[in-house]
């Protein structure tokens, strides 16, 4: 008689389990919008780390200070990459060319990375650490120059594409991330 109740509490879990998993399908967030929130919560996180390195290279100015920040840009920016890579094209009129703007933003975001590496590793003595903070301290401004043309690119697709609009307003995480629309 126990192994009996035993197994049918067991059943009767497993039937809400698969019951609890099956409901929430209905209230689902849309894939477009699952995908936008995913692309600002990517990009939210980078520009939080990105602005941290900027921070350190100005506050220790020094070869290890600049190849601490080098590693932190190199590492945080392969994260967004992989992230948006990973992601894709959102399945919306617009989203084979909102893709193509998140490729063209880590494909320079890539070369910055890479432009900053080479400046701190041609470093060499105290000469030499002025103008690799400078160039570092250009490139950083060349990143934001680069993701504020990306969130342009993704603002204008989103004026023409309903879903896409609809998905950018829906997810909390690109609140004021975007510029506004029409």
């Amino acid at each position: 008689m126990t192994r009996t109740r035993t197994l049918a509490a067991a059943l009767v879990a497993g039937i809400a389990l698969v019951a609890a998993g099956c409901g929430g399908d209905d209230e689902s967030v849309p894939a477009a919008t699952q995908w936008a929130g995913d692309v600002c919560t990517a990009v939210n996180t980078w520009r939080s780390d990105i602005a941290a390195t900027a921070s350190s290279v100005t506050s220790n100015p020094t070869r290890a200070g600049l190849q601490a920040a080098a590693d932190d840009a190199k590492s945080t920016t392969q994260t967004l990459v992989d992230t948006l890579k990973g992601l894709g094209a959102p399945d919306t009129e617009s989203g084979d060319e909102a893709r193509s703007a998140l490729d063209t933003l880590s494909t320079g975001l890539q070369g910055d990375v890479d432009a900053i590496q080479q400046a701190v590793q041609d470093v060499s003595g105290v000469q030499g650490l002025l103008p690799a903070v400078s160039s570092v301290s250009a490139t950083l401004a060349n990143i934001s120059s680069q993701l504020s043309d990306a969130l342009d690119q993704l603002g204008s697709l989103r004026d023409v594409d309903d879903q896409l609009r609809q998905a950018f307003t829906d997810a909390e995480s690109c609140d004021g991330l975007l510029p506004s629309g029409s």
